[in-house]
């Protein structure tokens, strides 16, 4: 009696199947990490999904990330993570050409797209912007003029209030010339700022607003200091990126997770 008791618990349990269950196929995540470079800027883009993502497009002028994927599943799942600084503002999301309703969640720093959709085979995601490379920089504010030789960089140093200029192809009769606003670097409390070429304190002279160093082609670097100088991003970042994880780990509370 008991070996006909163990043979039809055992049909039983092979016939019968488990609610809710998924194949394990369907519930592991390929995650892809996939860098962007654009206009001298380097971002990463993310992807995991239970598919695979054969190629990443980038086009600024369209503000557009597109991803090509393959996938031999009938339903798909995928999350894709990229900077607001990279694309942001207002998204339209295509799938195949058409517009696809999809789960947006925008953080501080960082948006999360997710998409679940049906068909095997190969499909193409675009994800568009209106936004492009959205962030401050400090040159944009700064407004200088230069003769025989080019800046070809501006650093903003907050923790010794000054701008610094890294020259390039400098030419012996070189001419830094400097708009001054309060907005930017602020002097002393005489009007004065120091002016270091390559370390060592050198002359200037301030005429209509502007303060005009001298230069020659043995200089490397222009420091100007005040006793303040506007905070460039990454002097800001850790603030940021603090506010970002806090937001993160909200937004990881509402959305779907592949494991």
């Amino acid at each position: 009696m008991i070996p006909k008791l163990l043979i039809l618990l055992l049909i039983v349990l092979v016939v019968t199947p488990y609610a809710n269950a998924v194949p394990l196929s369907d519930k592991t995540g390929l995650k892809f990490t996939l860098p962007v470079k654009t206009d001298g800027h380097s971002f990463i883009v993310e992807a995991t999904g239970n598919l695979d993502v054969t190629n990443l497009d980038f086009d600024k002028e369209q503000k557009s990330i597109t991803l090509f994927v393959q996938s031999s599943l009938e339903n798909n799942s995928l999350e894709i993570s990229f900077p607001n600084t990279l694309i942001g503002g207002d998204y339209t999301i295509l799938l195949d050409n058409d517009e696809f309703i999809a789960e947006i969640q925008t953080g501080s720093s960082v948006t999360f797209v997710t998409m679940d959709f049906s068909g095997t085979g190969k499909h193409k995601i675009e994800i568009f912007g209106t936004t492009y490379l959205d962030f401050f920089e400090i040159r944009d504010v700064v407004d200088f003029d230069i003769s025989d030789g080019y800046v070809d960089d501006i650093e903003g140093n907050q923790s010794t209030n000054s701008l610094i200029f890294t020259l390039f192809e400098p030419g012996d009769d070189g001419k830094l010339s400097v708009q001054l606003s309060d907005d930017v670097i602020t002097p002393f409390d005489d009007g004065s700022f120091i002016v270091l070429i390559d370390d060592v304190e050198s002359d200037y002279i301030i005429e209509n607003d502007n303060i005009i160093i001298n230069f020659d082609s043995n200089s490397q670097q222009i420091t100007l200091i005040g006793t303040y100088v506007v905070p460039e991003f990454y002097e800001i970042a850790p603030l940021v990126l603090a506010t970002s994880f806090i937001g993160l780990i909200i937004l990881k509370k509402y959305k779907k997770l592949f494991v």
